[in-house]
This record gives C-alpha cells, sequence and structure tokens, in this order.
C-alpha cells in the first residue's frame, strides 16, 4: 500500500460526515441514497458496545449494507476494539476510529493497519481524543502517525453538554502542533446549524453531524446549509 493511496483517500475526507444512526432504523438505506442525492460522499457510524458506552448500535453489518460510493467512516465507542477492527474493515469502512481511552488502542491502530494491508486497500486508522484526554497523554499513541484525529466535544460515558468552543480550541491546538502535512482533523459532537460557524472557522477537515441534519424538518436543507458553512 503506498502513501500516495492513503493520501487519495485522505484528500476525499472533506466536508460532513453524516451520521446515519440518526436517520429511520427502519429505511437506512434509503436515508442513505437520499443523502447521496443532497451531495453527502462520507456516512458517519457511532458503533457503541454498552461497555465503553451505555448504548448499543451497529456492527459490521450495517456497514457492509450501505455498500455504494460513499464513504464509510467507523467510529469504535467499544472497550476492545481490536477484537472488532477487522470485521468492520472487511465490511468495507474505509475509516476506522478507535477511543484513546479504550482498552489497548494501540493494538487497534495497528490492526487497522494490517487489516487495510490484507484488504489490499487504504484504510485511515482514526484516533477519538474524549474532552479530558490531555493531549500530551496521548503522546505515544500520536507517535504512531495515526491518520486521522477525531476532537471530541463531548463524553457519550456522561451527561455533560458538548462543549464546543473548547473542542474548537483543541482542534486549532492539534493544528499547530501537527502543521499542514499532519493527519486529518474531524469534530465530533454538538453540531448544529447554530453551531456550525464557530466550528467552521476552527476549519476542521471534517464535521460529523447526525440528528441536526436526519431529523431537521427538512434534512437535505439542513444537510447543505451546514456544507455551504465550512
Amino acid at each position: 500500500m503506498t502513501g500516495n493511496t492513503i493520501e487519495s483517500l485522505k484528500e476525499r475526507c472533506r466536508g460532513i460526515s453524516l451520521g446515519i444512526f440518526a436517520g429511520d432504523p427502519g429505511n437506512l438505506r434509503g436515508d442513505a441514497q437520499a443523502s447521496a442525492g443532497w451531495g453527502c460522499g462520507i456516512l458517519h457510524f457511532d458503533v457503541m458496545d454498552g461497555v465503553f458506552v451505555p448504548q448499543i448500535s451497529g456492527g459490521p453489518g450495517f456497514v457492509k449494507a450501505l455498500a455504494g460510493n460513499m464513504i464509510r467512516d467507523v467510529h469504535l465507542m467499544v472497550q476492545r476494539p481490536a477484537d472488532h477492527v477487522t470485521d468492520f474493515v472487511a465490511a468495507g469502512a474505509d475509516i476506522v476510529t478507535v477511543q484513546a481511552e479504550s482498552e489497548a488502542p494501540a493494538e487497534a491502530l495497528r490492526a487497522i493497519r494490517k487489516a487495510a494491508e490484507s484488504a489490499g486497500r487504504p484504510v485511515l486508522a482514526g484516533l477519538c481524543l474524549l474532552p479530558d484526554t490531555a493531549i500530551d497523554d496521548a503522546g505515544e499513541l500520536l507517535a504512531m502517525e495515526p491518520d486521522l484525529l477525531l476532537v471530541a466535544a463531548l463524553d457519550p460515558r456522561g451527561k455533560q453538554p458538548p462543549d464546543v468552543t473548547r473542542a474548537c480550541g483543541r482542534v486549532a491546538e492539534l493544528r499547530q502542533r501537527f502543521g499542514p502535512g499532519g493527519p486529518l482533523i474531524q469534530f465530533d459532537g454538538g453540531v448544529t446549524a447554530a453551531t456550525i460557524g464557530e466550528i467552521a472557522n476552527a476549519a476542521p477537515d471534517m464535521v460529523v453531524s447526525g440528528s441536526a441534519v436526519m431529523r431537521a424538518d427538512d434534512p437535505a436543507a439542513a444537510f447543505r446549509g451546514m456544507k455551504e458553512a465550512l
């Protein structure tokens, strides 16, 4: 696998990553197809195991079922991500992001790259930092040069509201640390029509939005409004 192949995938990973599980559970395929018509090119899958976070959602079957030309962006909020990454890559994930706070995240990052090599295609290995995880405390993981860093504006394990301003500051800090040749930076949490302007000013490469789009009165207009704001 060449660096150019990874770089070409990274070039496609820009804009809104649509949280598809915020759509109609009985018609996710229809929602995905509709979103493609709005100009959406990335689907985001929040996968939760009921252990690392209290909620349970998703699995490789959902990723495989929504095959197509869209990038499939999988965020594993699970206790042991290394046990699952191979299945998600086999299902067609183009991005697999693991939590810095999970068990054995370094093993999981290595497993993503091994699975991508076995699959013979590029897969971005991502690392998510929750709000109270200091960037310096993740130094060993950052030294593994993840392809993507996800900045979370809230901790899904608790009940605190998202702190968009703080997360925007972290985006700026990571951008300064890694420079233009560094990993992609993704923003997740509290993304709404009211906050997209502030988030856009922080200039992340990708922004995850689910409910604010899929549960809007006019999802297509909500998506296009966010896309235009970036």
